[in-house]
């Protein structure tokens, strides 16, 4: 495999990408009719299906006309991946994106038996099917205009990964700091109460709580902002301080 066939194969793990992007907000945007960005990019890139798609292309493509073999690999290799692939997202963001624990026959809510049946009949259509069609459109276009294209494309996802992981990491920051401010305010408030009326500090007291609370308000409305997107991508994502945020704000809206 030469230089040449390298750029192909990233190539290829961009158009996956997109369109398996394209296939998860179309499916979201029906379920929740409102357009949805999904995917853990903020780009309109899903690099599980781009990594899945080179996957195929290099363990399956040898198999091809080979129906049944091509199903059983699809199922066993894809099942892994996406075990794996949700596995890792949990231990680096202490997130689970996806649980599929409402399905009766599933692992740790990363796998079930639907969707590895589906990653089977998929590797079926994409060795007979959509590779081929692929292969034919990309071949049409002049290896030149490829590199430059993955090269930009490549530079953009990479930028955007690490954008990405920096917000993830600081919705976690900022959480961790709420919940400070949250108990510092009570903390606060307690002393209040034992001060008497008249001393001379109360005001500045009065004071810290209000600044306290003008922080809480301000971080609470940029977490809104940034756990909604998550939300809408990640319907079943799951982690323990944005449900308690998210439980926290469902609280106050249903006094209203």
């Amino acid at each position: 495999m030469d230089l040449q066939d390298i750029i192909y194969l990233i190539t290829f793990f961009f158009i996956y990408s997109f369109l398996g992007w394209i296939l998860e907000s179309i499916t979201k945007t029906i379920a929740q009719k409102k357009f949805v960005n999904s995917g853990f990019l903020f780009g309109p890139f899903c690099p599980i299906y781009g990594v899945g798609a080179l996957i195929m292309i290099i363990m399956l493509n040898s198999y091809k006309g080979h129906y049944i073999a091509t199903f059983f690999i699809s199922f066993i290799i894809f099942t892994l991946w996406e075990y794996f692939a949700g596995w890792l997202l949990e231990k680096i963001f202490h997130t689970k994106y996806w649980d599929y624990s409402y399905y009766k026959f599933h692992i740790k809510g990363r796998i079930c038996l639907v969707n590895s049946l589906t990653w089977g009949f998929l590797g079926v259509a994409f060795i007979e099917l959509i590779y081929p069609i692929t292969c034919f459109f990309i071949s049409k276009i002049s290896v030149e205009t490829i590199n430059w294209v993955t090269l930009i494309i490549g530079i953009y996802m990479i930028m955007d990964f690490c954008l990405t992981s920096i917000r993830i990491k600081n919705i976690n920051i900022k959480l961790t700091k709420l919940s400070e401010i949250t108990a510092n305010i009570k903390e606060k408030l307690e002393e209040l109460k034992n001060i008497p009326a008249k001393a001379k500090n109360i005001e500045t007291l009065r004071n810290v709580i209000d600044e306290l609370k003008q922080t809480q308000i301000e971080l609470k409305e940029i977490l809104e902002k940034q756990t909604q997107r998550l939300r809408r991508a990640f319907p079943s994502m799951t982690s323990e301080k944005i449900n308690e945020f998210l439980t926290k704000k469902s609280k106050k809206i249903d006094k209203k």
